[in-house]
């Protein structure tokens, strides 16, 4: 296992977030995070990649205590694509991507044939060279979302969290990045763990689903068997329907238009 979680807890003062949380993650497997607003899961991306240190239980990685790596270390293993990102300084979008070779550099070395390769390669991959002179202060919302995405990948990770990653993008360039990182994990065996909104995209993407609420993991396990109806129902307290897609062959979720009780 890359990750093992065990019984992790936190809380934002006096209000619980995570509540004794516990689980198992692997390499090679797209994992999705689903729940309703403020249920933990954001917290639990900043907790697995060691932004916040957990008030109870452990967290290893690799075997070793997440807390035992060293923050350049653990930048070379764990990237992260956030749910929000400001930046005030007159960097440029190839700026902002060449910062996720920072942690394969030597100390104030210039970048090499290979970070301006993997560079190039990822930002035409993300749709991003194109713009790579402008300023990110001048990009729109989901420009600037690509090229956090880009800055990820081209830390070249075992590990990428993805935190509403795709919240801010149009359909095209939404299906362009879950592709690939779907790619990514298939041909890379990337563990990727991915907070998403979006039921349908989760069902399109991911091999196992972790479904949240109220701090706790109501269930984990594959998708198929994870999105079930009464799941639906007692996480997001809505009436669905479960149905195979014809053109892709994945799962489906259509919803009723009144709550559930």
């Amino acid at each position: 296992m890359a990750f093992q979680a065990d019984g992790i807890s936190f809380a934002y003062g006096d209000r619980p977030v995570l509540k004794s949380l516990s689980l198992d993650l692997e390499p090679g497997c797209f994992y999705g995070v689903l729940g309703p607003n403020g249920c933990g899961k954001s917290t639990l991306i900043d907790i697995l990649m060691g932004l916040h240190k957990p008030q109870a239980g452990r967290i290893r990685y690799k075997g070793r205590d997440l807390s035992a790596y060293r923050k350049r270390e653990l930048a070379r293993e764990l990237a992260l694509v956030p749910q929000n990102f400001y930046i005030n300084f007159p960097f440029t979008a190839l700026d902002v991507v060449m910062m996720g070779r920072y942690p394969h550099m030597p100390r104030f070395a210039p970048p090499s044939v290979r970070d301006l390769s993997v560079v190039t390669e990822i930002m035409e991959r993300t749709d991003t060279l194109p713009f790579r002179h402008r300023y990110m202060t001048e990009m729109s919302g989901g420009e600037r979302q690509r090229v956090i995405f880009a800055r990820a990948l081209v830390q070249e990770t075992p590990v990428l969290m993805l935190d509403e990653a795709t919240s801010n993008l149009d359909i095209r360039h939404t299906l362009t990045l879950m592709d690939l990182v779907a790619d990514e994990v298939r041909h890379r065996r990337k563990l990727v763990v991915a907070v998403i909104q979006d039921i349908n995209l989760a069902a399109g993407y991911c091999d196992r689903l972790i479904l949240m609420k109220d701090g706790r993991i109501v269930d984990f396990g594959n998708t198929e068997t994870v999105l079930t109806r009464e799941n639906i129902q007692q996480v997001f307290g809505v009436w669905s329907h479960i149905h195979e897609d014809p053109y892709t062959r994945k799962l489906r979720v259509s919803f009723e238009r009144k709550a559930a009780p």
